[in-house]
């Protein structure tokens, strides 16, 4: 038996690198969608049978002639099911026989009886015991994969994970992307594998289950008992342990992975200042932008936190927590309705909805991170530097600037000192977040009293009115606050209220009835003015 290492020039086939590819997140996320894709679907054949309890057991003398789609925390099943079983749950365990394909997601799956076709298993332990029987391909992704001595794979096997055990007989192709991998049994083709090494691979954790896990050395482990009826192809860091009884018929190639060393972070005093000036830089340019893009927005929240402190404080956890419920909230009930659609066979419908509550999800979160991480501190940071350079509103650009660095300079300052930079953070957060909130509140509020105001002042040129014209009437008692002098009238001509030259004057207002009067920004019948908008 010898070894051929590969040159390092020499091109590396696709099928060889097909490994790579199969990392655990991958294959799990694929199996995960396609059980709950058909669980969804199923209803629309009308023939397949649904069970969901606790505890879901098919009894050694009961046969299901259809599919069976099953949910539950512990699925046992000791009878025949005569078409697939799509099951999802906390352990799986298969003692009988299922004619059709198994497709599994749970934590322990447990095969100790006959799958008539393929295998897709997604779980953190798959085990295939001495009387296993799976006689097309075993398609698996998770923790740990064992076949023991005895159990039987008729077709190929592919795996995804951190390790696997087979000391089973396998009749195919042999394909796995694992930190550790040690063959046992028989394999009547090739194998193809992606290992890791001692070198890279530490300790992993290992899931605590019902099922006993073997523990398996990081790299490529061949045993005396090992029969490879093909080539055996693999790449590591280091070169496999070979036992001098093992058995390949084929060539063995050895493609080397050299594993670079990572340069040694710095550490201490250093550490610590590359990581403030790397978080002062990102805030001050995201500053910068905003003060060039959304200049009210900055400076409308700044007068906010300053005017109102407290309540921006108390706004702010309020944002936080209802975003994060609104999250939750949002996954629960597309998932909801997506069972309900699913179950009425709207199978279309059902996609669609779990889509956009994904994608409501995401820009929740995005926007909730963005705001915490990035506009809190900017906000906070351009109020403090305002107050320290004593101009709370700065109308040059340049000194808006250095305000904002004064104040992002101070926080990462804080943020830098041991026990208080968490607390300081969360404070920042909390006022930042709630500053924009009440600003965004009361600008709505004064967009919907303009608004008001423009139809006021519409319907009383509509209606010939000139008291109504562009004018606001106030409440009962009350008394309007003193604003900027408005221009009166050219010099001439009659102030409003003042009766025209031939014209007769007018009605007196009746004993009793409510006062009209106007704001200082209400114009005469002539015109209207706008309320003055608050310094930028």
């Amino acid at each position: 038996m010898e070894t051929l290492p590969v040159p390092r020039t020499s091109p590396v086939p696709f099928h060889r690198r097909l490994p790579t590819l199969l990392t655990l997140p991958a294959l799990l996320l694929v199996l995960l969608v396609a059980l709950v894709g058909a669980l969804l679907t199923a209803p629309a054949a009308g023939a397949a049978e649904f069970r969901g309890e606790d505890r879901v057991v098919v009894a050694a003398d009961e046969v299901v002639d259809d599919d069976l789609y099953v949910t539950g925390e512990t699925v046992v099943v000791d009878g025949t099911v005569r078409g697939d079983l799509l099951v999802a749950g906390g352990s799986v365990t298969i003692n009988g026989t299922v004619e059709g394909d198994l497709m599994a997601a749970a934590q322990t799956v447990v095969i100790e009886g006959t799958v008539g076709d393929d295998a897709r298993v997604a779980s953190q332990v798959l085990l295939l015991g001495e009387q296993a029987r799976v006689t097309d391909d075993l398609i698996t992704a998770g923790y740990s994969l064992e076949t023991r001595p005895g159990a039987e794979i008729g077709g190929d096997v592919l795996l995804g994970a951190y390790q696997a055990l087979l000391a089973g007989a396998v009749d195919g192709d042999v394909t796995a992307g694992a930190a550790a991998l040690a063959l046992a049994g028989t394999i009547g083709g090739d194998v193809q594998a992606d290992v890791g090494s001692a070198d890279e691979v530490g300790a992993a954790w290992a899931p605590t289950t019902g099922v006993a896990v073997p523990q398996v050395d990081p790299g490529l482990t061949l045993t005396d008992a090992a029969r490879l009826g093909g080539d055996l192809s693999y790449r590591s860091g280091t070169e496999g342990e070979i036992a001098p009884g093992t058995e390949i018929a084929g060539e063995v190639v050895y493609e080397p992975v050299a594993v670079e060393e990572e340069a040694a972070a710095p550490t201490g005093a250093l550490a610590l200042l590359i990581a403030g000036l790397r978080l002062f830089v990102t805030l001050l340019l995201v500053g910068l932008l905003a003060l060039w893009l959304l200049p009210r927005t900055m400076t409308g929240a700044a007068g906010a936190l300053r005017a109102r402190p407290w309540l921006s404080l108390g706004w702010g956890a309020l944002a936080i927590a209802g975003t994060a419920v609104a999250v939750l909230a949002v996954l629960v009930v597309s998932i909801l309705l997506a069972i309900a659609l699913g179950w009425l066979t709207l199978a279309g419908l059902a996609a669609a909805v779990v889509a956009a509550g994904v994608v409501l999800d995401l820009v929740l979160v995005l926007g909730l991170v963005l705001a915490v991480a990035l506009l809190a501190p900017v906000v906070v940071g351009y109020t403090a530097g305002g107050l320290l350079l004593r101009d709370t509103a700065p109308q040059h650009f340049g000194k808006r600037v250095l305000a904002l660095a004064l104040g992002l300079l101070i926080y990462v300052l804080l943020r830098a000192v041991p026990f208080l930079g968490p607390v300081v953070a969360l404070l920042v957060a909390l006022f930042g977040v709630g500053a924009l909130v009440v600003w965004a509140w009361d600008a709505a509020r004064r967009n919907r009293a303009r608004r008001r105001a423009d139809r006021g002042g519409y319907a009383g040129a509509a209606s010939g009115d000139p008291q109504r014209t562009g004018s606001w009437q106030a409440g009962p008692g009350h008394t309007p606050q003193a604003g900027p002098q408005r221009l009166g009238p050219p010099s001439g001509q009659p102030t409003p209220g003042q009766p025209l030259q031939g014209h007769s004057p007018e009605r007196p207002r009746a004993e009793g009835s409510p006062q009209q009067t106007r704001p200082p920004w209400s114009g005469d019948g002539s015109g209207r003015q706008l309320p003055p908008e608050p310094p930028r």
